[in-house]
C-alpha cells in the first residue's frame, strides 16, 4: 500500500486505537494549571531518552504554564511515520515530533507537517544563520522550514593502526594536518593490506567501499553530486557524479572479487554476529567510513583497539575535506493541539539551552553553531569530528528522498554483482524514481547545493 494512501484512509484498525489511546489519555488530563504538549520522541535508547527528559524538565521549569510529556514512539526504521499518518489523519497527532531530518521534504510533501515559516518570521527572521547552513536547509521543502534542526553527526576515515603496521604502511600520510587523502591514494595503501589465506580466501582487507557508512549517498555527495535539475525538474540520474560513484563501486568490486570480499564480511562479520564480531574491531580490516557513533561503540566493544581517524577520502582532483551529515529535527504535526506551545518548546529545545543539555549527556554533535565553539562540550575523541562539521553538507531535501535511496541501493548492487552496467543501472534508477517525482513538479530545491559540485 503506497504512503500516499495511508495519508487518505489509514486501516481503522490503527486508527481506532490511537483514537482509543488518546481518549484514555485525555480523560487524565486536568482542568487549569499549565497547558499540555505533548512531545512525541523515536530516538527511544535509555541514554537519549534521558537527555530528552531533562531537556523538558528544564523548560517546564522556566515556563510554569506549560508542561511537556514526553513520549517514546519507536520507528521500524528511517522513514517510517505509519504511527505519524495515522495520527495525524485521526486528529490525535502530537504537538512536537522528533523527526528524521532526510525525511522532513517527504513528509511536509504529503501534508503531515506544519510550515514553520509564520512562526519563524514572527519570532527572529534571522533564525537560519544560528544553524549549520546544511542542517537548516535539510528541513526545508519550497524554501520553507518544516522542522527545525536538532542534533548531527559526521564521517570520516576510521583507520585501524595494528592492520597498518602489520602490513608496513607509513600512517603518516592520514594525519588530519596533510588534509584528505585522495581516493588513489586510499587504493594504494589498501591493496597492499590486502592478504589470502592458502585456501585464496581474504583473512585482511584494506578497504571495502560499501562497507559501514560506504554506501551510495555517501560517494555521490563526496563525487559531488546534485540530485536534480531545478530547471527541468528532473533527476540527475546520469550527472558525472552518479557515474564516477557507481563507475568507482564497478572498478572495486571487480578488483577485489566481490564474491570473496562477500566470503570475508560473512566470515569475520556474520548475520546477527554481536555487537564485537566486527572486521575492523578484530583486526582484519584496516579502513572503514563510519559515524562519530562508532566512538561510543568502539569503546564498549573492543576497548583496546588501536586505530585513528581522518578525513573522508576525495576525488583526485581535490583537496578540500569533505564529510556529511545526518540528524533529527523538531516539528510540529498537522492538526497539533497547541501548536503555539509546541513551537516555544520547539524553540527551547533546539536552541542552545536543549542542545547544550543534549550534546553534554549523549555525545550527539549540535546543529546551533555557537555550541561548537564551546570546547568543554566535546571530548577529545569528538574534537576532530565537531571540526570536520565546516566542511559538511546534508541529503538533498526532495519529496522523493526515501524513493531515491532505496532506488540507489538497487543500483549499487546491479554494480557490484556486475548484472548491469553503472549507466544502464542508473538509467533504471531515473525510470522508477521519476515518474515519482513528477507528481510534485513544478518542484524547486531551494536552500540546498552540493558545493563539491
Amino acid at each position: 500500500m503506497s504512503i500516499q494512501r495511508w495519508l487518505r484512509k489509514p486501516p481503522a484498525i490503527l486508527l481506532l486505537l490511537f483514537l482509543l489511546s488518546m481518549a484514555l489519555g485525555a480523560c487524565g488530563e486536568k482542568t487549569g494549571g499549565p497547558k499540555e504538549i505533548v512531545y512525541w520522541t523515536s530516538v527511544t535508547d535509555t541514554l537519549d531518552m534521558q537527555a530528552q527528559h531533562d531537556i523538558a524538565d528544564a523548560f517546564n521549569k522556566a515556563n510554569p504554564d506549560l508542561h511537556v510529556r514526553v513520549v517514546p514512539e519507536p520507528s521500524t526504521g528511517t522513514g517510517d511515520s505509519t504511527s505519524l499518518i495515522t495520527s495525524v489523519r485521526g486528529g490525535v497527532g502530537p504537538d512536537v515530533y522528533l523527526i528524521d531530518r532526510f525525511t522532513v521534504g517527504q513528509q511536509a510533501a504529503l501534508g503531515l507537517l506544519t510550515d514553520l515559516q509564520p512562526y519563524v518570521s514572527k519570532d527572529n527572521p534571522n533564525l537560519s544563520k544560528e544553524y549549520l547552513p546544511f542542517a537548516w536547509s535539510e528541513a526545508l521543502l519550497g524554501g520553507h522550514p518544516y522542522a527545525v534542526p536538532m542534533d548531527t553527526d559526521a564521517r570520516v576515515l576510521y583507520y585501524n593502526k595494528k592492520v597498518l603496521r602489520d602490513a608496513g604502511i607509513d600512517m603518516s600520510v592520514l594525519d588530519p594536518k596533510n588534509g584528505p587523502i585522495t581516493m588513489s591514494k586510499l587504493k594504494e595503501l589498501a591493496f597492499k593490506v590486502n592478504h589470502k589465506d592458502a585456501q585464496g580466501n581474504y583473512d585482511r582487507v584494506g578497504f571495502i567501499p560499501w562497507f559501514g557508512q560506504a554506501f551510495h549517498t555517501t560517494w555521490a555527495l563526496d563525487y559531488g553530486a546534485q540530485f536534480f535539475n531545478n530547471s527541468s525538474c528532473q533527476l540527475t540520474a546520469l550527472e558525472p557524479a552518479m557515474l564516477n560513484t557507481f563507475n568507482m563501486y564497478h572498478e572495486w568490486s571487480q578488483a577485489l572479487d566481490y564474491q570473496k570480499i562477500s566470503t570475508f564480511t560473512a566470515t569475520y562479520q556474520p548475520a546477527n554476529a554481536l555487537p564485537s564480531q566486527n572486521p575492523f574491531y578484530t583486526n582484519h580490516l584496516a579502513f572503514k567510513i563510519d559515524g562519530d557513533w562508532d566512538l561510543s561503540s568502539s569503546k564498549q566493544y573492543a576497548p583496546n583497539l588501536e586505530y585513528g581517524v581522518t578525513y573522508m577520502p576525495v576525488p583526485d582532483d581535490r583537496t578540500t575535506p569533505f564529510t556529511w551529515s545526518g540528524g533529527f529535527a523538531l516539528t510540529i504535526p498537522t492538526g497539533a493541539q497547541n501548536a503555539d506551545g509546541g513551537y516555544r518548546f520547539l524553540r527551547y529545545m533546539s536552541g542552545p539551552d536543549g542542545q547544550r543539555i543534549y550534546t553534554k549527556e549523549t555525545s550527539h554533535l549540535p546543529t546551533w553553531k555557537s555550541l561548537l565553539d564551546e570546547k568543554q562540550l566535546f571530548d577529545p575523541g569528538h574534537a576532530f569530528f565537531a571540526k570536520t562539521l565546516d566542511y559538511s553538507v546534508s541529503r538533498p531535501p526532495l519529496p522523493v528522498g526515501g524513493q531515491i535511496s532505496d532506488e540507489l541501493s538497487s543500483v549499487q548492487d546491479k554494480v557490484d554483482f556486475n548484472t548491469a552496467t553503472p549507466k544502464e543501472a542508473l538509467q533504471e534508477y531515473y525510470k522508477r524514481v521519476q515518474p515519482q517525482m513528477d507528481q510534485y513538479c513544478p518542484f524547486k530545491l531551494e536552500g540546498w547545493s552540493n558545493p563539491y559540485k
